[in-house]
């Protein structure tokens, strides 16, 4: 797998935060698609420095969890042919 960098001169614990969430994503297996990942955390992490946040690992678990949500979701998409759950 290639490593896709993630850099934020604003804050550099946004790009630890990156750094910690992929390289977890990674060891779990999680990671399907590199560029959608990517693309994924790098915004979800940049909302949070534009948030004011500074906790790098706060923001790499959040990240992380709204990663897996994402994934699960569109999956759950995906075995129901299109349709949202309560919908028909």
């Amino acid at each position: 797998m290639a490593h896709i960098i993630f850099s934020d001169d604003r804050n550099p614990a946004g790009e630890q935060a990156y750094e910690i969430a992929w390289d977890f994503l990674v060891r779990t297996g999680a990671i399907c698609d590199e560029f959608e990942a990517c693309v994924f955390l790098a915004h979800r992490i940049s909302m949070m420095v534009e948030e004011g946040q500074t906790n790098r690992i706060r923001m790499a678990n959040r990240a992380i969890s709204e990663y897996q949500h994402h994934v699960d979701e569109r999956d759950d998409l995906i075995r129901s042919g299109g349709r949202r759950a309560g919908r028909h």
